[in-house]
């Protein structure tokens, strides 16, 4: 009998949980690569920095206002902007929606919506792995 051996993606990091995507800008046509932090307390698909956003052009093919949310957070409401994009995480290419704040600078983050669509294994202070498919 032969077992299946699993195949991961692992990224290394420091402070938070850490994970290597690229974002596809449709303008530019081109992938630009980005670090994320991996943050389960954001329900979102992904949320960029603005000057990266608005580097990527993607500020071009926002939705409109009225789809937009506020994020509400401990310091208050904070509008949003949204844009929908590629996102390639390891060997894998996601229809997501691109957040960013209208005000303020923003972190690269990759929220609920992506990290529920992979597996993942988390190990503590040393490195995050995504399963690829066998």
């Amino acid at each position: 009998m032969k077992f299946l051996e699993a195949h991961w993606k692992c990224f290394r990091y420091k402070d938070f949980y850490l994970v290597k995507g690229d974002i596809y800008s449709p303008i530019l046509d081109k992938w630009s690569e980005v670090d994320f932090i991996l943050d389960t307390g954001f329900k979102g698909d992904v949320f960029l920095e603005r000057r990266l956003y608005d580097d990527l052009k993607l500020n071009l093919i926002e939705l409109p206002t009225r789809l937009a949310p506020i994020a509400r957070t401990m310091s208050g409401a904070i509008p949003l902007r949204v844009a929908a994009t590629k996102l390639k995480v390891a060997n894998y290419t996601f229809h997501v929606k691109i957040y960013t704040p209208q005000y303020g600078h923003g972190k690269n983050l990759i929220g609920r919506g992506v990290a529920n669509r992979l597996i993942l294994l988390l190990e503590k202070d040393r490195k995050t792995c995504i399963k690829l498919e066998v």
